[in-house]
């Protein structure tokens, strides 16, 4: 089967059903779709695995949910997309079946972009598009939009770390770093301030504890638990004011 390259002209001898075809006149990626062939292009990282928990670290302290513990090991895929540029700034349309709206979202990044290649992936995983141009570009554009979009493939890391003592799943984009979270599984601030509350309270009552068996004279050591005491109030005034209660 040979299908004309969108990009030259060129006719490109397609020899599987499945898969993404280049044209070898101008090298361009291709992808076969139901509505014809598009131009298929694959974003490169621009963050490094090890500057992923630094970024998280940043994005939950503006979220005020606490310091997230992890991630190790996140992993990267690239995910397919509808790109459209018509009327206004470009935009992303999930080219996979997908509910979550934080895709909604994203828009394209600033960054090198080459035909796509899988060998160029890096290791990364590569979900295949299985949403039609033509559905993405009536969602995108409206029903009379003719204008069609091309394909690309954006690197994403996948992570999972604990924010208040509760795993939440994470995504960051690997070229802008934009961290993508669920709204729905992420703790709120009063939940991050009774978790500082709890520790609070366990290391006061411990410290007490410890003061009133190791310091022999009574007067003292009664001294030194109400000191603590107040120790222990002021920090649980200092994590309720952080959490905004």
């Amino acid at each position: 089967m040979k299908i004309p390259c969108p990009q030259c002209g060129g006719e490109v001898l397609l020899r599987e059903a499945g898969g993404f075809p280049a044209c070898p006149f101008c090298g361009a990626g291709l992808v076969l779709d139901l509505a014809g062939v598009r131009t298929h292009f694959l974003y490169r990282p621009r963050i490094a695995p090890d500057q992923i928990l630094p970024l998280l670290r940043r994005w939950a302290d503006r979220q005020r949910v606490g310091a997230p513990a992890g991630p190790a090991n996140p992993r990267l895929v690239y995910y397919p997309f509808w790109r459209y540029a018509k009327d206004g700034p470009r935009r992303f349309v999930p080219a996979w079946s997908t509910p979550d709206p934080v895709w909604d979202r994203l828009r394209p990044p600033d960054a090198e972009q080459i035909f796509f290649d899988a060998a160029q992936a890096e290791g990364g995983a590569v979900i295949d598009p299985t949403v039609p141009e033509a559905a993405a570009r009536a969602r995108a554009l409206g029903e009379g939009a003719t204008e069609p979009g091309d394909l690309v493939h954006l690197p994403v890391y996948e992570a999972t770390v604990r924010l208040a003592g509760t795993p939440v799943s994470l995504r960051v984009e690997a070229c802008s770093g934009s961290v993508l979270a669920p709204e729905d599984a992420l703790p709120t601030p009063a939940d991050a301030a009774a978790g500082g509350s709890t520790a609070w309270i366990i290391g006061g009552g411990s410290a007490m504890l410890v003061a009133a068996v190791a310091i022999a004279p009574l007067g003292i050591a009664l001294v030194a638990v109400a000191m603590l005491s107040v120790m222990v109030y002021l920090g649980l005034r200092g994590a309720g004011r952080s959490g905004g209660v």
